[in-house]
């Protein structure tokens, strides 16, 4: 399940990842980076 959430950040950090990883994938980009230190193995597996 997917839940909706809202940050905030500086306008040069979100420009750099519109750039790098383009609009439509900040999302994904996040939850990839933060996945390793927020979930354990066993949920990170499946």
């Amino acid at each position: 399940m997917q839940k909706r959430m809202t940050i905030t950040m500086d306008e040069a950090v979100y420009e750099g990842l519109v750039r790098v990883v383009g609009r439509r994938k900040i999302s994904a980009f996040i939850e990839n980076l933060a996945r390793p230190l927020v979930v354990g193995d066993d949920l990170a597996a499946g």
